[in-house]
C-alpha cells in the first residue's frame, strides 16, 4: 500500500509541475501594467433588474472615467423598484447614459441573456465592455485600460473582478475563491488557452458577439452569459488578458453563506458546456490536488514519513510560491497566505456544491 501511495503522490506531483510551469507560470511572471487607450470608441453594457440604489452610485462613476468617447447601456431588465424612472433621472444630467427597457412577456421566459442581447444591439460602438450594477471601477482609468486590451486585433479582454473585503467567514471563502478562479482562467488565457471570462468584467467586439452560435445553444441555461460565452469564441490567437489593477472592477460582497453557496450552484451548471478538451484539463487539475493530498495523509499513517515530508515540501517550496505570486499580481492581499489551507478546504466544498446540484437545480438569476 506504502508503494501504491507514493507512486501517487509521484504522478499527482508531475501533474501539477506541468500546470504550474507551463500555465500558471504565465500569469505570475507576467508585468500586469499596461498603457491605457483613451481613443477608442466603448460602450459599456449592464443588465441591471431592482438596481436603483446600485445604479445611483455607479452611473456617475462610469460617467467620471477619463476616456475619450463612450457611452453607457443599462438595460432596465423588468425591475419591479423604480429603477427605469432612476435612470430617466440620470440621463438628464449624463447624455452618455442611453436607458434601454425591457418589458415583462407573460408568454416567454427569459433570464439574463435576452437583456445582455438587447443592450449589446442597443450599443452605438463596436467595443463592449460588459459589468454588473453591483460593481465599482477601481478608478478613472477603468474604461481606457480594458479598451487597451483590443490592440492588435484582439476581439475578447479578460480581466479580474474582486469581492470586496469584509469581515466574516464568508467573505473569505467568497474572495478567496474569486481570487482562485481569476487566477486560473486568467493564467490558462495566457496560456493560449482562454476558456471563461466574468461578466462583470469582461470586453468583446459586437462582431464576435453577433457571429457567436453559443447563445442560441446555451439559451436554456440559466448561467453562461459570460463563462460559456467566452468558451465559445474565444482562441489564443483573439483574446488578451489585463491584469493592471486599474482594470479591476471591484464586485459587492455576498450578504450570508447561503446565498453565496447558491450562486455557486448556479456557477456549477455550465461547466459541462465548456469545450471537451477543457473540461479534461480543468478535471484534471483538481484531481491531481485531491491525488496529492490523498497521498501525504496515506504515506504518514503508512510510516513513510520522509517521503511525505519531501513531497510536502515540494509543494510549498516549489509550487505555492508560483501560485502566489500570480495572486499577488491580481493584488491577492492577505489572502496570498491562506492560499494553502484554503485550497485544501475548497478541495471538499466544491465537490459537496456541485453534487447538491445533481439532487436540486439552481433557480433562475433573481
Amino acid at each position: 500500500m506504502s508503494a501504491i501511495a507514493l507512486w501517487v503522490l509521484i504522478g499527482a506531483l508531475v501533474v501539477l509541475f506541468l500546470y504550474q510551469a507551463l500555465i500558471f507560470s504565465r500569469l505570475a511572471f507576467l508585468r500586469p501594467k499596461v498603457e491605457p487607450d483613451r481613443d477608442t470608441p466603448v460602450s459599456v453594457v449592464i443588465c441591471a433588474r431592482n438596481a436603483m440604489q446600485d445604479l445611483e452610485e455607479l452611473v456617475p462613476l462610469l460617467m467620471d472615467q477619463d476616456h475619450g468617447e463612450f457611452e453607457v447601456v443599462v438595460v432596465n431588465d423588468r425591475s419591479d423598484d423604480d429603477t427605469w424612472e432612476l435612470l430617466q433621472w440620470l440621463k438628464l444630467e449624463h447624455p452618455r447614459l442611453k436607458p434601454v427597457d425591457l418589458q415583462a412577456d407573460e408568454k416567454f421566459s427569459y433570464g439574463k441573456k435576452m437583456a445582455l442581447g438587447v443592450g449589446i444591439r442597443s450599443a452605438k460602438h463596436p467595443h463592449i465592455l460588459l459589468t454588473d450594477a453591483d460593481c465599482r471601477p477601481a478608478g478613472r482609468d477603468w474604461i481606457s485600460t480594458m479598451a487597451a486590451g483590443f490592440h492588435n486585433g484582439k476581439e475578447l479582454v479578460v480581466a479580474h473582478s474582486p469581492y470586496e473585503h469584509r469581515p466574516g467567514l464568508t467573505n473569505l471563502l467568497e474572495r478567496y475563491d474569486g481570487l482562485a478562479k481569476a487566477v486560473q482562467y486568467l493564467a490558462f488565457a495566457k496560456a493560449g488557452l482562454p476558456y471563461m471570462g466574468v461578466g462583470r468584467n469582461l470586453g468583446y467586439t459586437k462582431a464576435v458577439f453577433a457571429n457567436a452560435k453559443g447563445q442560441l445553444r446555451h439559451r436554456h441555461l440559466m448561467s453562461g452569459d459570460d463563462d460559456l460565452f467566452v468558451n465559445e469564441v474565444a482562441r489564443r490567437g483573439n483574446t488578451a488578458v489585463v491584469v493592471d489593477p486599474r482594470s479591476f472592477m471591484t464586485t459587492r460582497a455576498t450578504e450570508g453563506l447561503l446565498t453565496w453557496v447558491r450562486r455557486r450552484r448556479r456557477h456549477f451548471t455550465t461547466a459541462s458546456h465548456y469545450r471537451f478538451g477543457h473540461q479534461v484539463l480543468l478535471f484534471l487539475l483538481p484531481l491531481a490536488r485531491v491525488a496529492f493530498w490523498v497521498a501525504i495523509v496515506a504515506l504518514f499513517l503508512l510510516g513513510r514519513p520522509q517521503e511525505a515530508w519531501i513531497g510536502l515540501g515540494v509543494k510549498v517550496l516549489l509550487f505555492q510560491p508560483i501560485t502566489m505570486l500570480a495572486m499577488n499580481n491580481l493584488l491577492g492581499g492577505t489572502l496570498i497566505w491562506w492560499s494553502l489551507p484554503l485550497e485544501a478546504v475548497f478541495l471538499l466544498l466544491d465537490p459537496a456544491i456541485y453534487f447538491s446540484t445533481l439532487i436540486s437545480k439552481p433557480r433562475r438569476w433573481k
